[in-house]
C-alpha cells in the first residue's frame, strides 16, 4: 500500500466511524454538554478520539510497514484512547490521567530504546549532550506535549488543525529519507485520519448537524503520536532531524504549555490545575470569533512549519534556529496582548460579533 492509498483509508475509516459511533456516543452518554466555560449549543458526541486512532491503526496495520517503534506507538496509543474516553465518559482526577500518560510514556520509552541523547547546538557553544538525563528527559517530553494538546483543545478545530499542519510538515520533512519509512506512514495516515475528523469539527455551519468533538481520547492521543514521531525523527541513522527543527513543527502547543505552566506556578497553583487564560480564551476576550481563532491558530502553525522546514533543509544553524524560535514566540506572546486592537480590522466572520453558527 503506497502512501497516498494509506491516507485515504485513514479517512474513510475515520469518516465512517465518526458517523456509526455517534448513535452509540448517545446511547453510552458520551457527549459534551454546555454549561460552565463550555458554550456550544446541543449535546456533541465525543468520539473523535476513537475514530481518529482507528482510522491510524487500520490503515497504518494494512501497510504493513511498521517498525518496532511505531508498534508500541500504537498499542501505548490504544492504551491512552482507552484511559482518555474513560475520562471524557466519567471526568477522570487530573492524578490518574497523569499516571496513565506516565505509564503510556515509560513503555514507549522503554519498549522503543529511543531517547533524546541531546538537544543539538542550542547556543552556538556546542552540542547540549544530555548523558544520564536523556531518558527521564524524553518521558518527560512526551508527557508535556500530550498536556500542550490538551490546554490546546479548548474550541472547535484548534487541536485537530495543529496537529494536522505539523503531520505535514513530518511528512515533508522526512519525505524522501532513508532510514524514517515508518514514521513516513504514521505521519501520512495521522494526515488522513485528521483531515477526516475537521470535517466534522472545523468552526463552520456545513457541518452543525454532526458536528463531533476529540474530547481527552483525542487530544491525548494527538500529543502522543507527535512526541513519539518526533522521538522517532531524532534518531541518528533515522530521520536525524534537529531536536530544534521539531519546535518549529508545533509552536502553538509549546508556548502554550511553557506560558500556562509558568503562569499558574507564579500564581501559586498547580501546573495541573485547569483554567481559562488560554491564549484561545484570550483571543476570544479580545473579540476574535472561533473561527478567527482557527484560522489564526491554523496561519500561524503553517507558517511556522514552512519556515522550520526550509531552516532545516538548508543546514541553518541550530543556534540560529533556536534564537528565531525565541523571536518567534516573543512575536505571538505581543499578538495576543494586543489582540483586542487587531480586533478591529478583523474580516467578517472572524470577529466574535458576526459569529452566528455555534
Amino acid at each position: 500500500m503506497d502512501l497516498l492509498t494509506a491516507a485515504v483509508a485513514a479517512f474513510l475509516v475515520c469518516t465512517t466511524l465518526l458517523f456509526v459511533l455517534r448513535p452509540v456516543a448517545v446511547a453510552v452518554g458520551l457527549l459534551d454538554r454546555p454549561g460552565g466555560h463550555k458554550q456550544h449549543r446541543g449535546e456533541i458526541p465525543v468520539v473523535g478520539g476513537i475514530a481518529i486512532f482507528a482510522g491510524v491503526a487500520v490503515a497504518a496495520l494494512a501497510a504493513q510497514g511498521l517498525d518496532h517503534h511505531a508498534v508500541m506507538l500504537l498499542v501505548t496509543g490504544f492504551m491512552l484512547v482507552g484511559l482518555g474516553v474513560v475520562d471524557d465518559r466519567f471526568d477522570l482526577p487530573a492524578s490518574v490521567r497523569l499516571m496513565g500518560h506516565l505509564t503510556a510514556a515509560v513503555i514507549l520509552v522503554s519498549g522503543s530504546v529511543y531517547k533524546v541523547a541531546g538537544l543539538g547546538d542550542l547556543f552556538g557553544f556546542g552540542e547540549v549532550n544530555l548523558g544520564v538525563l536523556a531518558w527521564p528527559f524524553t518521558v518527560l517530553a512526551a508527557i508535556a506535549l500530550i498536556n500542550a494538546f490538551n490546554m490546546l483543545d479548548g474550541m472547535d478545530g484548534l487541536a485537530g488543525g495543529v496537529a494536522l499542519v505539523a503531520c505535514i510538515g513530518m511528512v515533508v520533512l522526512v519525505g524522501g529519507q532513508d532510514g524514517s519509512p515508518a514514521v513516513l506512514l504514521m505521519a501520512t495516515c495521522m494526515v488522513g485520519a485528521l483531515s477526516a475528523f475537521l470535517l466534522f469539527n472545523v468552526p463552520s455551519s456545513f457541518n452543525r448537524g454532526v458536528r463531533t468533538f476529540m474530547g481527552d481520547a483525542g487530544s491525548t492521543l494527538l500529543g502522543f503520536v507527535l512526541a513519539a514521531l518526533a522521538l522517532a525523527l531524532v534518531q541518528p541513522g533515522h530521520g536525524s532531524v534537529s531536536p530544534v527543527c521539531i519546535l518549529w513543527l508545533m509552536p502553538i502547543p509549546i508556548f502554550e504549555l511553557f506560558a500556562s505552566t509558568t503562569r499558574r506556578v507564579l500564581q501559586g497553583k498547580s501546573p495541573l490545575a485547569a483554567d481559562n487564560d488560554h491564549f484561545h480564551h484570550r483571543l476570544l476576550a479580545a473579540g476574535f470569533s472561533v473561527r478567527g481563532i482557527f484560522f489564526t491558530y491554523f496561519s500561524f502553525t503553517l507558517g511556522s512549519v514552512a519556515i522550520g522546514i526550509y531552516g532545516c533543509r538548508t543546514d541553518m544553524p541550530e543556534s540560529g534556529l533556536f534564537a528565531g524560535f525565541c523571536l518567534l514566540f516573543a512575536l505571538w506572546m505581543g499578538f495576543v496582548a494586543v489582540a483586542h486592537r487587531v480586533a478591529a480590522f478583523l474580516p467578517h466572520g472572524w470577529h466574535r460579533e458576526h459569529q452566528n453558527w455555534a
